[in-house]
């Protein structure tokens, strides 16, 4: 009786353990992984979505910062996370520029379901403070002036393969320095250890009091929100030199196609919430639709073509 009563006994503990186990794995939080450093503008983004995201689906989402190999730790975690929607990518251009310039283990294309585009924008080229540089054209003076040419700051993405564009632009006269995120990136450039780096809007606002960075072009195709929409457009100076970049969710392949609809409804209705809206608005993105998850999609495809043949125009080889 006794042996049957402690069969039962552990019978019953391990069910438990199993249910707790289960309870555990259903409270388990959603994670949106974004793959630079925190405090960066990334981060920023991802913690008003999190915060907006667990108002609205009522359940807890975190942020889960993942930086280093200019965002492919991150992103490679993602492609390897379970494939149940829990488990999300903040991306930008860097999904598309790394897949150019590095030899991976994934393929962002085949192995990152698209979730929902969530802006486009262009950049700003800032410069340190004392460099002797009003605008692009003085840009090949100050390179020549200085020995080595100027270090550009290259955070993950498309503000690094714009250091490379800029090189070219510069006859080589261009050092590509690279920063696993915008933050510190623009923190070199303040403390005079880069000097030039293509940035977000939303970033190089907090250094324009007081001189700490100096704002000389924007590299879109239109002029774009205050106080940057005087500066040239770096295609005025160079012809085809345009960054754009854009911001993205993705989840693992695989992931059921309901799921992706359904997180890509919750994305497009939390971009409608007006201080949401407006504070992409105030990072000089787009408020666009957030579209079906197809357009980010195209947007990924039309990147990697893009940056395709710009790195067989240059002579950029995957390292």
């Amino acid at each position: 009786m006794r042996i049957r009563l402690r069969r039962i006994v552990r019978a019953i503990a391990a069910a438990a353990l199993i249910a707790a186990a289960c309870s555990a794995a259903a409270q388990a939080p959603i994670r949106i992984v974004v793959p630079t450093t925190a405090g960066g503008p990334l981060d920023v983004v991802g913690r008003v979505l999190a915060t907006g995201l667990s108002r609205d689906l009522k359940e807890t989402v975190i942020v889960d910062n993942r930086p280093g190999a200019n965002a492919i730790i991150g992103t490679e975690y993602v492609v390897r996370a379970p494939s149940d929607g829990r488990t999300l990518l903040l991306g930008s251009g860097f999904v598309a520029t790394n897949a150019v310039l590095n030899k991976l283990s994934f393929d962002p294309a085949r192995d990152l379901a698209p979730v929902a585009e969530l802006t486009r924008a262009g950049m700003v080229v800032l410069v340190r403070k004392g460099l002797p540089v009003s605008g692009p054209r003085d840009l090949a003076g100050a390179a020549a002036a200085q020995p080595g040419g100027l270090n550009c700051a290259a955070p993950p993405g498309e503000m690094g393969l714009g250091c490379e564009q800029l090189r070219q632009a510069l006859g080589g006269a261009v050092v590509t320095v690279p920063y696993p995120g915008v933050a510190p990136a623009i923190q070199a450039l303040v403390g005079g250890h880069a000097d030039v780096m293509l940035a977000p809007y939303d970033a190089a606002l907090p250094f324009l009091d007081g001189g700490r960075v100096v704002p000389i072009a924007t590299s879109g195709t239109t002029p774009v929100m205050a106080p940057f929409e005087r500066l040239p457009l770096l295609k005025e100076q160079w012809p085809g030199f345009v960054v754009v970049g854009f911001l993205g969710v993705f989840a693992p392949a695989g992931t059921p196609a309901e799921t992706i609809r359904r997180l890509n409804r919750e994305f497009a209705s939390l971009l409608k919430d007006p201080p949401v809206r407006e504070f992409m608005r105030a990072r000089g993105s787009s408020a666009d639709e957030v579209g079906p998850p197809e357009k980010l999609a195209a947007t990924l495809a039309d990147r990697l073509d893009y940056y395709r043949r710009l790195a067989d125009a240059i002579g950029l080889k995957p390292q």
